[in-house]
Parts: structure tokens; C-alpha cells; sequence
């Protein structure tokens, strides 16, 4: 399963499907208006299926790993990540395994 590392607070926390469970930060991210706003990470999701949800521009998303363990870390700090808004959370994108950038 694959994680993020996400900045907060000067510290970087490692979201992942396997610690959904645990209280995380929340997440900040754009809106089509412009407005900033937050809400909890929900997990990741393969663009094939999505539909008609709401997309968003995740913020402060410093890298990416495969793997849970972070083993590899690939750095995407100077990016935006595409992300989409479903019941009340935040999902990252996902388009081959790797999460989409966005201007």
C-alpha cells in the first residue's frame, strides 16, 4: 500500500491506508474557488474510478513511497497532488500507482 509524508507543524507524519484508524492532522487543500480548506485524510483512490466527485489540490504533501514502510521515498514538495473530496475526507489520486501532480 502505498504513503505519504505530509508537513506539519515543522514535522512530517506518515499518512498510509494502514493507520487510518489513528487521529491525523487535517489536511489543507484548494478548492476550484480558491478557498483553502481543511479536512481529515481519507486514503488513496485509482482515478479509473472515479466519476462525478469533487477534485482538490492537496497541499503541503512532501513525498511519496510504494510501500507503507517508506523505504523509497520520492520526493513531489514542489508539487500540488491532485486529490478528491468523498464523505467528508480527503483521498489522493492515484494514476499507475503514483499519485497525479497538479500546477
Amino acid at each position: 500500500m502505498p504513503a505519504i509524508r505530509y508537513q506539519h507543524n515543522y514535522k512530517s507524519v506518515v499518512l498510509s491506508d494502514k493507520n487510518l484508524h489513528l487521529k491525523h492532522p487535517l489536511l489543507p487543500a484548494f478548492l476550484k474557488d480558491g478557498s483553502l480548506v481543511y479536512y481529515p485524510f481519507g486514503g488513496f483512490v485509482r482515478r479509473e474510478v472515479l466519476t462525478y466527485e469533487q477534485y482538490v489540490k492537496l497541499m503541503f504533501i512532501s513525498a511519496f513511497s510504494h510501500t507503507e514502510e517508506g523505504s523509497a521515498w520520492e520526493d513531489i514538495a514542489s508539487h500540488k497532488v491532485l486529490g478528491v473530496f468523498i464523505k467528508g475526507e480527503y483521498f489522493v489520486v492515484l494514476s499507475e500507482g503514483k499519485p497525479i501532480m497538479v500546477q
